[in-house]
């Protein structure tokens, strides 16, 4: 799988590991920035990742700023991106079963970096479920 990653400067310190954590489990990552811990503007990375989902460039996007709230946010504005803050295990399994989410947001100043590791695993490895179709689809209707 192709999974597009992009953090602000909160998330900058946890980037390398995250890589090679996703290409440990075998997926191709594409680096969407930052790239120093200079301070920046996390709607930038959030946007890039998103279009790369939005343009067939990734499969799945991976953001991280210091809440996850402002990634989130921000990935949320572009057309057919679904981008869901979680907190634990149990809610990365959820927004890919109940709301087939194609972008994970991570808070760095919240989590240590071994459960960012489970969180993300739990995400992509959790498949839709197809009866919740109906409201994604009103999601997509409500873009409109």
């Amino acid at each position: 799988m192709k999974i597009s990653l992009g953090t602000d400067h909160a998330g900058f310190e946890v980037k390398n590991n995250i890589i090679n954590f996703l290409k440990s489990l075998g997926h191709e990552v594409i680096d969407c920035g930052t790239f120093s811990k200079d301070s920046c503007d996390y709607p930038d990375f959030a946007k890039e990742v998103a279009m790369n989902i939005i343009n067939g460039k990734s499969d799945k996007g991976v953001l991280i700023c210091g809440t996850g709230i402002g990634m989130a946010i921000a990935a949320n504005k572009i057309k057919g991106i679904r981008a869901g803050v979680c907190w634990n295990v149990e809610t990365a399994r959820l927004i890919s079963l109940h709301n087939n989410a194609n972008i994970i947001c991570l808070g760095a100043r919240f989590l240590y970096i071994e459960e960012m590791f489970d969180m993300i695993k739990m995400y992509l490895e959790t498949k839709f479920e197809e009866r919740h179709s109906k409201r994604i689809l009103k999601i997509s209707e409500m873009e409109k």
